[in-house]
């Protein structure tokens, strides 16, 4: 049985977090406050009817989300310009990895892919194989393509094309194509399918989605953290959007570039250890993840019964209760993703989102989590594309 590291032990690396949180706490609620009385005040005269209270109402549920965004980005702005190391200030393990140690540990790259082309995962994929075959490293990475493919015709197409690729980097690195008939627990289930038959042969996981990217700077910093780290449980690397030819992926985009960071360096500032994992283009320790983030199935009486949708969430704040750190690297440049070309395509990944969420529900009451751990449990970056 795997032994849980001391919560005194992980949080030495964050001393004053407790003061943090406090700052922050008064900060978003005198900000709340604030705004609700000068709302009131907008309303007041004539008195105040049911359509009023409808709006103040309405208006309150609203406010949290968009006044924590709101101090995030500002502690973050104040943090980058006035920090020597923002990185370094709000996860100092970062600050202790110089870029040259050697790379040790065993790490598999997992690739989760449902009914995409496989040229489209290539085009990714080839790239950062090269990169680790130059960087001298390949031998200790393994790459799983984990398939949920329903498409005949698509799941053809891969075996071929995986398995060309597999014969082409035999040498040096391993592939491993693997395709499931049922697509049970849907990628939670595709991710634990891989610990069970073969999480036990790696250290490391590195999560990717088909339309993924990382720089072979940016894998071997994830990996190079995580051996320097031995309480770090899940490492999250900053998101970026891949260039697009589409107007709305591009203006989308641009905000995210804009805000981004400053947001993630903020957040980062008072969540500490408690921080996020979107399900893609992270690091994972395997032994802690398997033994503590298997995830349950809901039962009828839960809002959303059935598998856990949005399961990155839920696995973080297992992993935080397990006694390991969870952190984002919020550091812009070598990991990157596709964002949605239209708004409609926004929408439809949103409301995936909103159902996903509302089975957080059902974990807020779990005994053992870390109180950082349930108010961030359901919140996600604005810009974050996982």
């Amino acid at each position: 049985m795997l032994e849980r590291t001391s919560s005194a032990a992980v949080g030495a690396a964050d001393p004053g977090i407790g003061a943090r949180r406090a700052v922050v706490a008064v900060l978003n609620a005198a900000t709340m406050a604030a705004l609700l009385w000068l709302a009131a005040a907008a309303l007041s005269p004539g008195g105040y009817g049911f359509v009023d209270w409808l709006l103040l109402a309405l208006f309150a549920v609203i406010l949290p989300w968009t006044v924590v965004g709101f101090w995030n980005a500002v502690i973050g702005l104040l943090i980058m310009r006035l920090a020597r190391d923002p990185v370094g200030l709000v996860f100092p393990a970062a600050a202790r990895v110089r870029g040259d140690e050697a790379v040790t540990a065993s790490t598999a790259i997992l690739v989760c892919i449902r009914n995409e082309m496989p040229d489209r995962v290539l085009r990714n994929l080839e790239p950062m194989l090269r990169g680790l075959a130059e960087a001298k490293v390949a031998g200790r990475f393994h790459v799983y393509v984990l398939s949920d493919t329903s498409n005949p015709t698509i799941a053809a197409a891969e075996e071929e094309r995986f398995g060309a690729l597999a014969r082409t980097w035999q040498p040096d690195i391993g592939l491993t194509y693997r395709r499931r008939a049922r697509n049970t627990g849907f990628k939670a289930g595709n991710i634990r399918d891989f610990c069970d038959r073969w999480g036990g042969r790696h250290d490391f996981a590195l999560t990717l989605d088909a339309d993924s990217f990382m720089t072979t700077r940016g894998m071997l910093q994830l990996v190079r953290i995580m051996q320097a780290a031995p309480t770090l449980g899940i490492l999250q690397s900053l998101v970026v959007g891949m260039p697009s030819t589409s107007a709305f992926a591009r203006i989308f985009q641009f905000g995210m570039r804009l805000g981004m960071r400053s947001y993630t360096i903020g957040s980062a500032w008072w969540q500490g250890d408690c921080g996020p994992y979107w399900g893609h283009n992270a690091i994972l320790r395997l032994a802690p993840f398997m033994a503590h983030c298997d995830l349950p199935i809901l039962s009828e009486s839960a809002l959303v019964s059935g598998h856990v949708l949005s399961h990155d969430q839920v696995e973080a704040v297992l992993m935080r209760r397990a006694g390991f750190e969870v952190r984002v690297l919020a550091e812009e440049g070598d990991s990157f993703e596709q964002n949605p070309p239209t708004l409609l395509e926004f929408f439809r990944r949103d409301l995936r989102w909103c159902q996903g969420t509302m089975q957080y529900w059902h974990f807020l009451l779990m005994p053992g989590l870390k109180p950082a751990s349930r108010e961030t449990s359901g919140a996600r970056l604005p810009a974050e594309t996982g």
